[in-house]
This record gives structure tokens, sequence and C-alpha cells, in this order.
């Protein structure tokens, strides 16, 4: 099983944490402190959509549904069910608010 660093981006801060290939990005970003947004986690709402800024994911066996063309065209990604193949680079990760 393998490791992979992985930088999460949010504003003007940067976290650097591990991910194994069997852990989904979402866990991940959860497990580095990040109060990001989820709904489904099936990859269909869309919610928890980043851009994944450098890097390779799989989504193994899943689709992507909450992702429209124009959304993959600019690297987006549903952490919910992907997960990393390499050292991977994440900005745009929607957080849920203070009040939310």
């Amino acid at each position: 099983m393998a490791d992979f660093r992985v930088i999460l981006r949010t504003g003007d801060a940067e976290r650097t944490t591990v991910a194994s290939e069997e852990q989904n990005l979402l866990e991940v970003m959860r497990e580095a402190g990040l109060s990001v947004r989820k709904s489904c986690r099936n990859g269909v709402c869309g919610l928890c959509k980043c851009h994944l800024a450098e890097g390779d994911i799989t989504y193994h066996w899943r689709q992507p549904h909450g992702l429209w063309e124009k959304h993959i065209a600019a690297g987006l990604i549903l952490p919910c069910i992907a997960f990393a193949q390499s050292d991977l680079q994440l900005d745009q990760i929607p957080l849920v608010d203070a009040e939310g």
C-alpha cells in the first residue's frame, strides 16, 4: 500500500498531509482538520468538488456524476470518490463557513 504527500491549499493557508491509496481524498481533508463541504459522498451532488492543481487520481470503478464536462476540463475533481495515485496538490477546496 502506497502513501502519497498531499498539499491542501485554502485561501492563503497551506497544509501538507499524507494519503494512502485506499483512502478517499475527502477523508484525507477532514483528517487534516479542514471543515470541507460534503453531502452525498457518492460523487453525485458535486458539493465537495475542488481543483486538482498537480498529480494523478483515480475514481476506481465510480463515475464522477457530480461533474460536468466543463468542470473536468477545468481540472475539478470530486474528492469524495477520488483516490491519490501520486503526490497531489489540491486547491479551491470548498470549506463550510463558521456558521454552517
